[in-house]
């Protein structure tokens, strides 16, 4: 059958890579219930539960930038070794010790680690991959994600009033599990050599091959995308205000349901955050063959506008439980097509030796506009005033799918220069 066989030819570690993944979401119920704990454990408001949130962000911003830099300079497969030993120790000790605000500071330092870990583990899934392959291969990381989490949320949601140490035992032994599997089965040179090669004989107009590529530290990442490659700025900015209305899954839908439906909201969440994970195993390898020959920008806009949509259903339906499956079901859609031009644009746009801190610096970009828009919508909950909230959202939205469309403009007029035969099919696009 097409639709599976289309991920045939990868490599080992991409395969294993995808396992990997798949195992840590199977046991990951601490983060996806952030905003439960501050809001129910410490009884927080929305607006202060926003707050602690965004100071975790913040303090997480900085280690966006170091993982990037710091992915592009030395083994990547080592990063990750040592910052999952990090994050379970910690869940461990979590898990043995009694449950108070400093478990809360123990989770946040084991977050700033997964972020560090996190360009790390992008650039290595792309350094793996043949080439060619690239929106394959993260197709199935995604894919791979979503069918770990289907349960990892319900069972999360069952056991958060009494049991949450188990949730931080199970969390992390799944990370050890993976930690493993890339021990054994991933193997950094990947393909280094003969992309690296490739790049040097024939580098697109889009990509970023400056003259002082021999040297990636001479000048700021940043300063080589704006004298060499803007439409890429302009991607991180639509994707940034994106990023900032999907963190709205996490934070307004959760208090929304705690708010509407009480002890149940937990339970309700929970489902409909595994819904969402079977819909994203089923609807992933259809929509990648589908969508295969439309460019990144058209998967870009059309992700963002399926996001406002599904904004838009949660608005008029706030309490009303079918709805809201309904809501997530076109969320899903637009998420997928957002993360099918996301890692493939960044690897067709910027040269092997630049990706871990183009990685960095969307997360970076990302994780600031959320940290806004979860603070700025928490004042609307707090005011009792729900619908503005999600109002205020979407009008995000609209911005970053304003940009995209500028994006596609802009890609579309910008003169082009023979690419490498890997990438010839789309634009470059840009997603999370």
């Amino acid at each position: 059958m097409k639709i599976l066989t289309q991920y045939k030819g990868l490599t080992r570690a991409n395969y294993a890579l995808a396992i990997g993944r798949m195992v840590t979401n199977m046991g990951a119920m601490i983060m996806p219930m952030l905003t439960l704990i501050l809001n129910q454990k410490f009884g927080l408001t929305a607006s202060e539960t926003a707050l602690w949130i965004m100071l975790a962000g913040l303090i997480n911003l900085p280690a966006n930038l170091i993982g990037g830099q710091l992915a592009d300079r030395i083994s990547k497969k080592a990063m990750i070794i040592a910052c999952d030993v990090v994050s379970i120790t910690i869940y461990l000790i979590c898990g043995v010790k009694a449950f108070n605000f400093a478990s809360f500071i123990m989770i946040m330092v084991a977050s700033f680690f997964q972020t560090i870990e996190g360009p790390a583990y992008s650039a290595l899934v792309a350094l793996v991959t043949p080439p060619g392959k690239e929106d394959k291969a993260f197709s199935i990381q995604y894919m791979g994600a979503n069918v770990g989490f289907i349960l990892a949320p319900i069972i999360g949601g069952f056991l958060f009033n009494n049991y949450l140490w188990l949730c931080f035992i199970i969390d992390a032994v799944t990370i050890a599990m993976s930690t493993v599997l890339i021990i054994l089965f991933v193997d950094e040179k990947g393909y280094q050599t003969e992309e690296a090669e490739t790049t040097t004989n024939n580098a697109p107009a889009t990509q970023v091959t400056p003259a002082t590529q021999a040297n990636p530290a001479a000048k700021g990442f940043i300063t080589i995308l704006i004298k060499t490659n803007k439409p890429v700025i302009l991607f991180m900015l639509a994707f940034a205000l994106y990023e900032g209305g999907y963190s709205q899954f996490s934070y307004l839908m959760p208090i929304d349901f705690a708010k509407y439906h009480g002890d149940m909201g937990a339970t309700i969440y929970g489902t409909v955050m595994s819904v969402s994970c079977f819909l994203v195993v089923i609807l992933t390898p259809i929509i990648t063959q589908i969508v295969e020959s439309r460019s990144n920008q058209w998967k870009l806009i059309a992700g963002v506008a399926a996001q406002i949509l599904s904004f838009g259903v949660f608005l008029v339906s706030l309490g009303h439980i079918p709805a809201y499956y309904i809501a997530i079901a076109i969320f899903i859609v637009g998420e997928i097509l957002t993360m099918l031009c996301f890692s493939p644009y960044i690897v067709q746009a910027v040269g092997p030796e630049y990706r871990g801190r183009a990685f960095g610096w969307v997360s970076f970009l990302g994780a600031l506009a959320s940290g806004y828009v979860m603070w700025y919508s928490g004042r609307y909950v707090d005011a009792n005033d729900d619908r503005n909230a999600w109002i205020f959202t979407i009008v995000i939205c609209v911005v970053s799918l304003a940009l995209s469309i500028l994006l596609d403009f802009a890609t579309k007029t910008r003169p082009q220069t023979k690419t490498r035969p890997q990438t010839e099919k789309g634009c470059p696009n840009i997603q999370l």
